[in-house]
């Protein structure tokens, strides 16, 4: 029983650390630049995480292969280099909580990418639940504000090419993290991807660890440890004992919990449309999960905005 108590402590911990993510990344994009961000967020999170991914790939008695590196490299690039790199753009110009619904409705994006390659079959549940999570995301949408301002369009825009990058970086890592385990796989995509992502920051001309670290020394190690490091690590060993199904469901919450954060801590609204959004989004999501069978693909879902 202490054991159970523990577990969902370490699930509800991990998912109010993901659900903040978006605000504590608003207090900092005026001291960093957001290319620069994602590096360091990914490679501090990666080596954070190397040493329980070791343990995992031991006990497992899984040998990492060539094919297996040049994977995880195109995932890294995949996920890190586009999905969390057009994420974390994007914060510069829309509201916290908008970007969380809309981030957040990437499993219905999975849902409809794996029909199309993986084959799977449309139900008439996950139909259904496809119909009404895209009707949420446009509802929020209508609730924006000042949406056709360039550079509020601008963000939704980098925010939806992001969240779709990250759709297929979970489609197409399925089978890496079904043979590595996701710890391992996420560890290693974080180290490749912070690596491809370096080159972009210098072609900005940025020194990759050159910032004003001084003013917000506490949101980077929050971001970069407490986020990247200590919260995915919870969630996974979070899933070790809690039904699959259950830790997929959890990240229901984040856009709620989101907006929640957003309006208490930044004084973001939370407007009527983007709560009945939200409500839409969360229950589509809801009908897509129960629908497919890629349950075990969401375990890594709120991460990464």
């Amino acid at each position: 029983m202490k054991k159970d108590k523990f577990t969902i402590l370490w699930l509800t911990i991990a998912i109010i650390s993901f659900s903040s993510y978006e605000v504590v990344s608003k207090t900092v994009i005026e001291s960093i630049d957001a290319t620069q961000l994602t590096f360091i967020r990914y490679l501090t999170g990666g080596i954070f995480l190397l040493p329980f991914a070791l343990v995992e790939l031991k006990k497992r008695q899984q040998n990492i292969t060539g094919k297996d590196i040049l994977s995880m490299i195109a995932l890294g690039i995949l996920n890190v280099a586009i999905s969390m790199n057009f994420i974390q753009i994007g914060y510069q110009y829309t509201n916290a909580n908008l970007a969380a619904v809309i981030i957040s409705a990437n499993p219905i994006i999975v849902a409809l990418i794996s029909a199309i390659i993986l084959k799977e079959s449309l139900s008439f549940k996950k139909m259904l639940g496809l119909t009404v999570g895209i009707l949420g995301v446009l509802i929020a949408l209508g609730g924006a504000g000042n949406i056709s301002r360039p550079h509020v369009m601008t963000g939704i825009v980098l925010h939806v090419i992001g969240m779709v990058a990250f759709s297929f970086y979970t489609v197409f890592g399925k089978k890496t993290s079904q043979k590595l385990g996701s710890s391992a796989m996420t560890a290693f995509t974080d180290l490749f991807g912070a690596l491809a992502v370096l080159p972009l920051v210098l072609m900005k001309g940025v020194h990759p660890f050159s910032f004003d670290l001084a003013s917000i020394w506490v949101q980077m190690l929050y971001i970069c440890i407490g986020n990247t490091g200590i919260a995915f690590y919870l969630y996974f060993k979070a899933l070790e004992t809690l039904d699959t199904s259950l830790g997929a469901m959890s990240f229901l919450l984040k856009p709620l919990l989101a907006s929640i954060i957003a309006a208490v801590f930044i004084g973001e609204p939370i407007s009527t449309p983007l709560f009945v959004g939200i409500l839409f989004v969360s229950l589509g999501i809801y009908l897509v999960l129960m629908s497919t069978k890629l349950k075990k693909q969401y375990k890594r879902i709120s991460a990464e905005s």
